[in-house]
């Protein structure tokens, strides 16, 4: 389901924000964006500003998942092509590029710090 939270998420995401540097910036508790995101909580006007300003989204985007050309905001471009998303193949696709970069960040710092996950013999 394409929710407000998981706009907020997907926005955040997008410019690769922590939750924390969110809040930082914002001066409000992570615990608060979390709330966003997980539809437990809505922002203030003023605040729901300063979240669009900052992820570089259209109000009305954030509050109904639509652009100003009233289409979805599902749509991804695959080989030069515009492919449209159900809500379902949109999240999965951002939890599992998500997934992805957290992964590719361990692994680039192991090898610079020389961390092994293997056991010790």
């Amino acid at each position: 389901m394409n929710t407000f939270g998981t706009r907020l998420k997907k926005a955040r995401t997008n410019k690769r924000l922590t939750q924390y540097q969110v809040a930082e910036q914002l001066g409000i508790d992570f615990t608060t964006v979390s709330k966003y995101e997980n539809n437990k909580s809505q922002p203030d006007n003023e605040t729901l500003r300063e979240l669009a300003g900052m992820y570089e989204v259209s109000l009305d985007w954030l509050l109904t998942g639509r652009d100003n050309e009233g289409k979805s905001a599902n749509r991804i471009w695959v080989g030069g092509r515009p492919e449209e998303l159900t809500d379902e193949e949109a999240l999965h696709l951002l939890e599992s590029l998500e997934m992805f970069r957290l992964l590719k960040a361990k692994r680039s710092k192991q090898r610079y710090t020389g961390e092994n996950n293997e056991p010790a013999t």
